[in-house]
């Protein structure tokens, strides 16, 4: 019997008989697949019991007592068949013949079970109901607020690097997450190793030297990496702690590009770990982080691994059950994991979506959030009776356009809804933006309350105060001259204070500025309408500061930015 078969009769042995509790071996079963691996290449077994095994044991942790019995007798049952091996199952062999503790599984349940991913074709229909689960144990809750100077390991000069980093709690080693992956899981002999190839290679450390270069200045680290099907020569540079740590190891894993120099394949600067430890930085789809000062990637990436086998459990998950149903995305703490330490380049691709959808969904859920509250506050009431509004857009130097008219009649109904209006204006330059704003002040005016309007820059503050008094003054009798008021940095400040004086008396009716609008000493006497032009220069806080001077006053933005879904007037 091949050796590689030997080993599997003997692990499959030992794990029935200790009850399939995945200890057969140190870490699992899934641990020895790597050593496995090579050695039934070397055994020359075919490659699609090779897959077989692999695809089977890497999720075998996952599977209930009973499901782990049919999984191993699946196995077995298929190296016997493809490889002639003719041995007896040794799981059979090894129960008693009369136990009836253990259900019979006919062969086709076993290949119902486990299907094999070479021959998705012959999977038989099989009812949910005869597929058993062990349900889940309960998950032990973490506080994830906790300080990561909590975590074994981390230490001050460690948690003043990590700060830097903004990381300062367990949640947030959570969340940091990786800026790529390099994908190492491609694992060949080095027989078949080509120029440029991205890949992983198990072998034995035959020699290992270390030697001056660069006149001393750089110490480079030699070692020759054999298996029986060829050897290759890796390098190190100013690394001299990594000669003694191969010597221990004998065999190891190396991933890396594969280069040439003189004419022969090196691998130069490979990530490595010893052969019988468990591999986060070779043989996989590894995570490349961040960094800063004091941190490596070997450490970083240790530190985290350890905090998501232990903590990412209680990460709770904010999606209902039928949103991630509809959406084929995994759980919240799988997403993390995978996102970190992903088993296939499908789970890290679901891993991103399910993260990219909880940044958009809470995002949204934020908004409308946002947009509850504030429509749950009561807004003045300002009613524009058509006896009212009539005779005022008959004195406009031109006549409205229907996508105007509309754009007017969704605000009139906004500022008589009891509710505070929050209404974007959206149209080209020209398209008439301004006096659909001048109307809605004036509406504000005409209730008794102010209004005023926000420019991002001095000359548009002047232009659109231009613009309105030639508006107002010629147009209509609501507004004299001395209630419409420009406010910019280059105000006088005697100006300025006289101004503000008669804003805070009501006295001024309509008030145009830029940022000196913000400014604290500014006050309304009843902040009824605020505009602001081309919202899209000023800031979140900027905004509310300006909707703060009053009591949930009115908002009206403009822009001439096309906006997807938003309203649009049209010329005139």
């Amino acid at each position: 019997m091949k050796s590689s078969i030997e080993k599997l009769r003997k692990f499959f042995r030992l794990e029935a008989e200790r009850g399939y509790d995945n200890k057969a071996v140190m870490g699992g079963l899934a641990n020895i697949l790597s050593a496995w691996e090579l050695e039934a290449r070397d055994d020359q077994l075919p490659e699609q019991i090779i897959q077989a095994v692999i695809s089977r044991l890497r999720d075998y942790h996952h599977l209930s007592e009973e499901s782990r019995e049919v999984a191993l007798k699946g196995i077995w049952q298929r190296v016997n068949k493809e490889t002639s091996n003719g041995e007896q199952n040794p799981l059979i062999e090894s129960q008693a013949p009369n136990d009836d503790s253990v259900p019979k599984k006919t062969e086709e349940h076993v290949e119902a079970v486990i299907p094999s991913p070479a021959e998705p074709e012959a999977t038989p229909n099989i009812p949910a109901e005869q597929i058993k689960v062990t349900p889940p144990r309960p998950v032990e809750k973490y506080d994830l607020s906790a300080p990561i100077s909590s975590i074994k390991g981390i230490g001050a000069k460690k948690e003043s690097a990590l700060a830097r980093m903004g990381i300062s709690s367990i949640r947030d080693l959570l969340y940091c997450f990786p800026r790529r992956h390099n994908d190492y899981s491609k694992l060949k002999p080095i027989g078949n190793l080509w120029y440029g190839e991205d890949v992983t290679v198990i072998g034995t450390v035959d020699s290992i030297t270390t030697r001056s270069v660069r006149s001393g200045k750089m110490k480079l680290i030699e070692a020759v990496i054999s298996d029986k099907s060829g050897a290759i020569r890796a390098t190190w540079f100013n690394q001299p702690w990594i000669e003694s740590q191969l010597s221990r190891a004998k065999q190891v894993v190396l991933s890396g590009v594969i280069e040439q120099y003189l004419g022969k394949l090196v691998m130069n600067n490979p990530e490595w770990e010893p052969l019988s430890e468990k591999q986060l930085h070779t043989n996989r789809i590894v995570p490349v982080y961040p960094l800063t000062k004091d941190i490596t990637q070997k450490w970083l990436r240790a530190i985290i691994h350890e905090v998501i086998e232990q903590y990412a459990p209680s990460l709770e998950d904010p999606l209902p059950p039928q949103i991630r149903s509809n959406n084929s995305m995994p759980l919240l703490s799988e997403a993390v994991r995978e996102i970190h330490f992903p088993e296939t380049e499908q789970s890290l691709e679901s891993a991103k979506h399910r993260l990219a959808f909880d940044e958009l969904f809470l995002l949204q859920m934020g908004v409308l959030d946002q947009k509850t509250q504030w429509e749950s506050r009561p807004g003045e009431v300002f009613s524009s009776p058509e006896e009212w509004l009539k005779p005022r857009l008959q004195r406009l130097p031109f006549k409205l356009t229907k996508a105007q008219t509309n754009a007017l009649n969704q605000i009139r109904e906004d500022l008589q809804s009891g509710t505070p209006m929050n209404r974007l204006l959206q149209g080209d330059v020209g398209s008439g933006k301004t006096v659909i704003a001048a109307l809605a002040s004036l509406i504000v005016i005409h209730g008794g309350a102010q209004a005023a309007f926000l420019a991002p820059t001095s000359i548009l503050a002047e232009q659109h105060y231009q613009s309105l008094r030639k508006l107002f003054l010629e147009s209509s009798e609501d507004l004299n001259e001395d209630q419409i008021c420009l406010l910019i940095g280059a105000t006088p400040e005697n100006e300025k204070r006289d101004i503000r004086k008669r804003l805070a008396a009501g006295e001024i009716k309509l008030i145009v500025g830029t940022h000196a609008l913000l400014q604290e000493p500014v006050e309304f006497q009843k902040l009824g309408l605020a505009i602001v032009d081309e919202q899209h220069r000023f800031g979140v806080e900027q905004r509310g500061t300006l909707r703060n001077k009053g009591n949930n006053p009115h908002l009206l933005v403009m822009t001439a930015t096309p906006i997807p879904r938003s309203g649009i007037i049209g010329d005139r």
